[in-house]
């Protein structure tokens, strides 16, 4: 009686790791190159999602949403989303406009994931300007800097001590009165260089690397290892 009673949960057990990974399609441009997202996963690559997109990938149950179009085309919508949610795929949001959306539809399944995330989940008034930047058309490569990198890079100089709430608050301005669109890094590290003063500026710098970080990377990164460790487990029928 005994071997009969564990037969059963082995053979589950071994049925459930014979099955394949949930297919998984990521949603990118920008944020990180599809060169640099094969290294990390074996997923589907698309560019930056459109309203409409969502309805023509029923083969893919892991969704991972992190560049989208706001100006060129219609915008995903939540509405979207949430129809996707509602039959049962997982959708994760980072980066861009997937952290834009994941703000708004936490609370009913999608995930949130990054700095980006928790930045518009924290703020009163989420602004789609902080994660705009202009990209090449040819490989979606970054052409301007967007103020959620300058946001990132200045928490973390500030959190180690190299600048103070005034200081900060100054860079900030100075460069969100860069219109998104004309935010190159000449232009932007021109008007932080006279704001604080060359000497200060290359401190800041070095303490990140010589340059400011993409958090944008950075959180697309973390979605991506997030959704291999969630395709592999199929969740219970």
């Amino acid at each position: 009686m005994n071997s009969g009673m564990t037969v059963a949960p082995e053979i589950s057990g071994s049925a459930a790791e014979a099955q394949p990974p949930r297919r998984t399609i990521v949603f990118s441009g920008p944020s990180i190159a599809e060169a640099q997202l094969r290294r990390l996963a074996a997923v589907t690559y698309a560019p930056p999602i459109r309203r409409g997109d969502l309805g023509s990938i029923d083969e893919h149950e892991v969704i991972v949403i992190l560049d989208g179009e706001f100006g060129q085309n219609m915008a995903v919508s939540p509405k979207e989303i949430l129809a996707v949610l509602d039959r049962g795929k997982t959708v994760i949001g980072a980066s861009s406009m997937g952290a834009l959306r994941a703000s708004e539809l936490d609370g009913s399944g999608m995930i949130g994931v990054g700095w980006v995330y928790d930045h518009f989940r924290r703020s009163a008034v989420r602004r789609d300007a902080d994660v705009a930047l202009v990209y090449s058309p040819l490989d979606f490569s970054p052409m301007t800097v967007p103020m959620v990198d300058v946001e990132y890079w200045l928490e973390q100089v500030s959190a180690a001590g190299l600048i103070g709430d005034r200081e900060r608050a100054l860079l900030l301005k100075s460069a969100r009165k860069i219109f998104f669109a004309e935010r190159t890094t000449e232009r932007l590290l021109s008007a932080l260089r006279s704001t604080i003063g060359n000497p200060s500026l290359q401190s800041l710098l070095t303490h990140s690397g010589g340059e400011i970080p993409s958090v944008k990377y950075l959180d697309a990164a973390e979605a991506i290892r997030l959704s291999v460790s969630l395709a592999a487990h199929r969740p219970p029928v």
